[in-house]
């Protein structure tokens, strides 16, 4: 299957995993009395809007540039990723204060067992999305699908969570079900904060992969006619990065030598860097200040 199906595959089968699950466990978690598994559900149904903005993030991102979008459309899986991270705040507030709300009444029903069956499944079905939006994020190098595993991943320490808080509350103490419900909202408050930090810093053309710069540094300066690399800059489109930079060479070059120079450096760091898919080299004379 190809990585771009594949990647719409998982956002698509995300979108409907979530909408069975956030009606199972809400209905199931209103009949059964399981306050930590209607937290769930409530988190489940914020990851439907998320998984529908993941889907449109990558079916968004592979459109080709045009007039108004020449450096194409990849920044709408970090626009995406920030909407996954900002239902995911919203979810984890509302769970914990109406958990926090159980917890302080007191006197919580024993939650019958069909809602630790409905947990178990949700578990397996969980496990299932992390391994496939995992293999789809690593062939499409997609970041909106990245966030998808991150939820995923949520969602399974979520599901864990709420088997066990009904399991304890059945066989222990009733208040194990809204403080596990507790436990499930401060992991998605957190999964939550760290995807919308992300997603502003990629939005923010925030660069920080040093390694890559001084390899495409090295790149350049490899090159027999390039003296020294004056400026580097980078920045992310998506999964892709495009990339700034000053050499300096002699300067009795002619134009054409020195472009012909400069095409040879963007040539040869696209070879070496097949995520850098945009090159821009402005050349110098060396005896210009750096």
């Amino acid at each position: 299957m190809r990585p771009e199906r594949l990647g719409r595959l998982a956002g698509g089968l995300g979108v409907a995993v979530n909408v069975v699950l956030s009606v199972l466990k809400i209905v199931i978690g209103i009949v059964a009395q399981a306050q930590v598994l209607l937290a769930d559900g409530l988190h489940n149904l914020a990851d439907v809007g998320a998984s529908l903005a993941v889907a449109i993030g990558v079916r968004v991102g592979h459109v080709p540039p045009d007039f108004e979008h020449p450096y194409g459309h990849q920044k709408a899986e970090s626009v995406a990723a920030k909407i996954v991270g900002i239902l995911l705040l919203l979810a984890g507030v509302e769970i914990f204060y109406e958990s926090a709300k159980a917890l302080y009444v007191g006197h919580q029903p024993v939650p019958g067992l069909i809602a630790a069956y409905v947990a178990g499944i949700s578990l397996v079905l969980k496990e299932g999305m992390v391994w496939l939006s995992q293999r789809a994020a690593d062939l499409n190098h997609s970041k909106a699908l990245r966030a998808s595993v991150v939820d995923h991943r949520m969602d399974v320490f979520g599901s864990v969570a709420a088997l066990a808080g009904i399991l304890l509350a059945r066989t222990v103490a009733t208040y194990f079900d809204p403080l596990l419900a507790m436990i499930v909202s401060l992991l998605v408050i957190y999964s939550g904060w760290e995807l919308v930090n992300q997603a502003v810093a990629d939005l923010m053309d925030r660069f920080d992969d040093r390694a890559l710069l001084d390899a495409l540094r090295g790149d350049a300066v490899a090159r027999h006619e390039v003296r020294r690399v004056n400026g580097i800059r980078g920045r992310y489109m998506g999964a892709q990065v495009l990339v700034d930079m000053e050499i300096a060479v002699r300067g009795d070059l002619t134009v054409r030598a020195g472009h012909d120079v400069a095409t040879d450096v963007k040539e040869a760091i696209m070879a070496h860097h097949p995520e850098v898919v945009a090159v821009h080299v402005h050349v110098n004379p060396e005896d210009e200040a750096e």
